[in-house]
């Protein structure tokens, strides 16, 4: 037997997207965005990430996840996202949209779909609809591409439109990341089948302070540049952001996240040049906590910067 909406149908679009997305709360919480909870173990402990601000700086703050500890982050389940999925019906909402971290990354959209499937079958007959998206980026790159959804969400448009409006601008979106400890980076990557770093150019820029800017772009996560000094490196992306905000982007957001205290932003020399540049261009600054699923696999300290624009080769 079917069940029943309890509540009023709502026809509006709501969005869903995993916490590994690099929204801050308080623009989830006004959006009315539902939330897949990833899961950070660490020393033996569990904790769901809700991408709570003060936990989530005081998990970064407290040193539990660097490297010598023992941390790492799991995907929402089927079962987790049926139940999140079954919830969001029941309080009216009919027409979702799942967004989840690039499928490369991670087996969310796998269990996404899987859930899916499973509800559309059970809501037939009440016109429920949902659909899931491979984000195809990751971090601040899903941000973006949420926040553009919200807007053609808030500007009425749903449905297929929706869908095709936003898998198109998905290949475009740019999320770059500046890790503080490219050693941790490598570790946390090999876990992950990810030999793009090798363990002897991890040693060789740690030892020589060499920070590199990665780039996922289209589920592919690349190096672009090697930078001396963490600093120079974040700043380096910061002013390449500033050049591609003052050509043009596709989307009026930029995101920017940082595995601790945002605050620590501002000591950044071209934070807050951006910053005006695009308050210059009529565009949304987007500034959040790293998730903890971020901070997990690319260390605390990480800097991350995502935005769309046409795929352009990088030159330094």
């Amino acid at each position: 037997m079917d069940k029943k909406i309890t509540k009023a149908a709502t026809f509006m679009t709501t969005l869903i997207v995993d916490s590994a997305c690099d929204l801050p709360k308080a623009l989830i919480e006004k959006k009315n965005v539902q939330l897949l909870p990833a899961t950070i173990i660490y020393d033996k402990n569990i904790l769901q990430d809700f991408r709570d601000p003060e936990q989530t700086i005081s998990m970064y703050e407290s040193a539990i996840l660097n490297k010598d500890h023992d941390s790492e982050s799991q995907p929402t389940s089927t079962k987790d996202i049926t139940r999140i999925l079954e919830q969001t019906i029941a309080n009216g909402h009919t027409d979702l949209v799942i967004q989840t971290v690039n499928r490369v990354r991670s087996p969310t959209y796998e269990n996404a779909v899987e859930s899916a499937t499973l509800l559309s079958k059970r809501y037939a007959s009440q016109n429920v609809s949902i659909r899931v998206q491979d984000s195809r980026t990751v971090f601040t790159g899903q941000a973006v591409l949420a926040a553009h959804t919200l807007a053609l969400i808030d500007k009425g448009i749903g449905g297929t439109k929706l869908r095709r409006i936003i898998d198109s601008l998905s290949s475009n979106v740019h999320a770059y990341q500046v890790p503080a400890d490219v050693f941790y980076l490598r570790e946390r990557s090999r876990k992950k089948g990810d030999n793009s770093i090798s363990w002897l150019g991890a040693k060789v820029g740690s030892l020589l302070n060499i920070s590199p800017i990665v780039l996922a772009l289209d589920d592919k996560t690349f190096p672009v540049t090697k930078i001396r000094g963490f600093n120079n490196a974040a700043n380096k992306l910061l002013a390449h952001t500033l050049e591609k905000v003052e050509q043009g982007l596709l989307s009026p957001f930029v995101c920017i996240s940082y595995a601790g205290d945002p605050k620590e932003l501002h000591k950044l020399a071209g934070f807050n040049e951006l910053k005006l540049a695009i308050k210059a261009r009529k565009y949304q600054l987007i500034t959040t906590p790293m998730s903890l699923s971020g901070g997990v696999n690319l260390g605390p300290g990480t800097l991350s910067v995502g935005f769309a624009t046409t795929p352009y080769e990088w030159k330094d």
